[in-house]
Parts: structure tokens; C-alpha cells; sequence
């Protein structure tokens, strides 16, 4: 055998044969394994239609009718020691029928016609290292898919340009493989990209933004990115009024990137984060939002297009508490990792200043300095049983203390907030020239 098969798969696959029907594991569960990647998803091909596979396995779910898809979920949650979850392992399978005859519309699969024999089924894949079929007995590799493993080439089953043309995604797919296994593309493969990269354009979102993702995050991610770049597939990624516009310095940090960003640990947002920081915010915020990124790595695209150069000019503890303050500890966070994983890719001399806010933060810390109002000495009810404030403005106030109190953190008594809260209230002024001290 070529691949030794999780327990869970190969009594599917006993199951399908004892009943009389073929099964093989096939595409890139296959690859990953040979590869040395351990594979989460795990592909079944059989001659068995969802009559016969839903008696079979009747604990799966029919994950699509149409497509007379089940799908076997064996995760377990990962917690630590505190007995809080951390992510999940496991596998995915998914069991369906031989296909062949596939038609897409915008890279999606919108009908397929159901074969006979697996040799049907792997003339209408992708790559030649996904049209490998294995079952306990019988390998299956008509188009030499483990002789491109061992040359880590990238090959398509049949003309590069149809397969591109039947779901322009698998471009970005080829990229994305290379980056992953360190392999190249074939000169077919390469010339069918520059030929066909403008049909990403009909792609969905989505897709193109889940390719991406993974290739920035893959452990070439260096191969990848400059893949990108050398054939064009970036503009289909970014826009191509952007690329047609990348100042000199833009186009030399994507290239350094490109270079050393295998330098940084493969983590997604970052990655992603520091991709998009190469590019001015104005240009390129319409591709962030474009590929609809789910709302935190949404949130930390933004901030590390809007305030890494804020960050990297905070030099002081109020400054330091303020933009805290603004952002959220979590944020925060992020955008200092951002400010390391710079220094490394593209070797700014900023190791001082990550320290000085290292050292800062853990002396406001230390000293029980308030950054955010929840840590101030009152809180609402205090200011509403004063007489001070509404329940209706009590929070607007609280948020105008603790602007002060990162200038002057020894004033965070309740006596003091109660003192400045009644001068706020009476004072619009001096309200307003909170947090601002003048020197003479």
C-alpha cells in the first residue's frame, strides 16, 4: 500500500467491498500522505450511489444529495489543562460516487455525471498526483501521478488550458500545492496560468480568498508568493488597477516578502497581514474587503493597514495605554507580533522599540496602571449615586477618566475620579483638554 489509512477509513472501505461494491481513497489525501503531510480531509470513490451508501452508513450525514455526497466527521475538541478548548484534530471523509463530465460555473461544481469505473472518475480530475486511487489492493495511477511525486512536478490530467477553463481556481490550486510540498509547475502548467490567470476574474471571492490563505500559510510560502507574482495570478488577488499602479517601493517589499516571509511562523492573519501592509492602505483596502474575510482577520487586516506606523511611533507609557485603549488588548497583541514579524522579513532596525513596549507594558501592568475603565477605582453606579451623571451618559464619562488616568495613574482614587467627574460635568472645557498637559 501506498498509504497507511486511519482506522476509520479503511472500515468504510471494508464495508464497501464485503457488500460487493469497489472503493478507493483518491486526490489529495493520497498526495499529503506521500508527501509525509498527515491529511484532515479523506476522499472515497465508489461504485456504490447514495441508495446503497445511506443503508450502509446510516450514522453519516448526507452532506449533498446532488452530489450523493455522505460525510464521516471524527473530530475531537483539544483542550488544555484548564479544560478550555484549543482547536480540534481528527478527520473528515467523504464518500461519493464515481463522476465524470463535471461542469462549473464561477470555480463551483454545478453538475457532474455519475461513472461507471474509476478510471472515469480520474480522467476528470485536476492534477496528475490527484488522479492516484488506492484501496487495499489495488493502486491506481494511470497518468504516473506518484513518478510526478518523486519529481515534485506539477502536472494536469489532459490539456492545462481545459482544466483551467473548466474552474480557473485550480491556478491558484497549483500554486498553493507547490507552496505546500515545494514543488514546481510544469512548463505546461506554468505557460496555461500566464495564458488563462484573467479567468479568476469570474471566480468567487471566496474561493480565490481560501487559496491565498493557504498558500501565504503553507511551509513554502516563499515559492508560493513568488509563483504569484511571476505569473500575474497576484492581480486576480489584489485587482490589476493595483498591480498596474505599485510604486517602486511596493513592488521592492512584495519582493523582499517573497523572499523571507518563510522567515516568520506560519500564522495565518500575520502572514496575511504582512502581504497586505506592502501595498498602500488606499489601494489595496478594496481587495480586503472584497474577499470577505471572516470579521476577526478582517478587524486585524485593517488595523495593520491603518496603524502599524502608529504603533511603531509609540514611544511613551500614556501613548502606549491610549492606543490600547483604542483597540483592545487582543488587538493590540496582534499588531505588536505584526511589528516583530516585520523586523524579521524585512530586517527594520525596530528591535528597541518592541522591547521598550514590552517593557512598558509589563510596568503598567505591574503597577496596576489603568488602561480601559473597567479598571478604574468607580464605576456607573458610583457616578449616578454621586448625583454626577445619567445612567445614560455614566459610561461616556467614564470613558473621559480614564483618558486622564493614563496621564496620571496615581489619580485613579475614588475620590479624585469623583472630584475630576463633577469638573467634567460642569466644564465642557475642561472636558474637552482632558489628557492634554502643557509644557512651559
Amino acid at each position: 500500500m501506498l498509504v497507511k489509512l486511519p482506522k476509520e477509513v479503511g472500515r468504510i472501505l471494508n464495508i464497501l467491498q464485503e457488500n460487493g461494491f469497489e472503493a478507493y481513497i483518491v486526490g489529495e489525501c493520497i498526495a499529503d500522505s506521500l508527501a509525509g503531510r498527515k491529511p484532515f480531509g479523506w476522499d472515497i470513490s465508489t461504485n456504490a450511489r447514495l441508495n446503497d451508501t445511506k443503508k450502509m452508513f446510516p450514522e453519516a450525514e448526507v452532506y449533498s444529495e446532488k452530489f450523493q455526497i455522505l460525510r464521516f466527521e471524527y473530530i475531537e475538541e483539544i483542550k488544555n489543562k484548564d479544560g478550555q478548548v484549543e482547536g480540534e484534530e481528527g478527520i473528515i471523509i467523504d464518500l461519493s460516487p464515481y463522476r465524470t463530465a463535471a461542469k462549473y460555473e464561477q470555480g463551483r461544481l454545478v453538475s457532474a455525471d455519475f461513472a461507471s469505473t474509476i478510471s472515469e472518475d480520474l480522467a476528470g480530475r485536476d492534477f496528475t498526483i490527484n488522479a492516484i486511487a488506492e484501496n487495499q489492493n489495488t493502486i491506481v495511477d494511470p497518468y504516473d501521478g506518484r513518478d510526478d511525486m518523486r519529481k515534485k512536478l506539477l502536472k494536469t490530467v489532459g490539456e492545462a488550458s481545459d482544466r483551467f477553463r473548466e474552474d480557473p481556481v485550480r491556478m491558484l490550486k497549483a500554486v498553493r500545492l507547490a507552496a505546500q510540498m515545494d514543488f514546481d509547475l510544469s512548463k505546461p502548467v506554468y505557460e496555461a496560468i500566464l495564458k488563462n490567470s484573467n479567468l479568476l476574474e469570474s471566480a468567487r471571492p471566496e474561493r480565490i480568498r481560501d487559496e491565498f490563505t493557504a498558500i501565504l500559510s503553507a511551509p513554502y510560502a516563499a515559492k508560493g508568493l513568488s509563483m504569484l507574482l511571476d505569473t500575474g495570478l497576484i492581480a486576480e488577488i489584489v485587482g490589476r488597477q493595483v498591480m498596474d499602479r505599485l510604486s517602486k517601493r511596493e513592488m521592492q517589499d512584495l519582493t523582499i516578502l517573497s523572499r523571507n516571509i518563510d522567515r516568520t511562523q506560519p500564522v495565518e492573519d500575520r502572514r496575511l497581514a504582512l502581504f497586505f501592509t506592502c501595498i498602500d492602505k488606499k489601494k489595496i483596502r478594496p481587495a480586503i474587503d472584497r474577499l470577505n474575510f471572516n470579521e476577526v482577520t478582517h478587524q486585524h487586516l485593517v488595523d495593520a493597514i491603518n496603524d502599524m506606523p502608529k504603533l511603531y511611533f509609540t514611544a511613551t507609557k500614556p501613548a502606549l495605554k491610549k492606543f490600547i485603549y483604542q483597540r483592545g488588548m487582543e488587538r493590540y497583541e496582534f499588531l505588536l507580533s505584526m511589528e516583530k514579524a516585520q523586523r524579521i522579513v524585512f530586517e527594520y532596525d525596530s528591535e528597541t522599540k518592541i522591547r521598550s513596549k514590552i517593557f512598558m507594558l509589563e510596568q503598567i501592568q505591574l503597577f496596576g496602571e489603568p488602561i480601559f475603565p473597567e479598571e478604574l477605582k468607580i464605576d456607573a453606579n458610583d457616578l449616578i449615586e454621586a448625583g454626577i451623571c445619567t445612567a445614560e451618559n455614566a459610561d461616556k464619562m467614564l470613558n473621559m477618566l480614564v483618558e486622564e488616568i493614563h496621564m496620571h495613574p496615581r489619580k485613579n482614587t475614588r475620590e479624585d475620579l469623583l472630584k475630576l467627574a463633577r469638573i467634567y460635568s460642569k466644564n465642557k472645557l475642561a472636558a474637552a483638554l482632558r489628557g492634554i498637559h502643557w509644557s512651559r
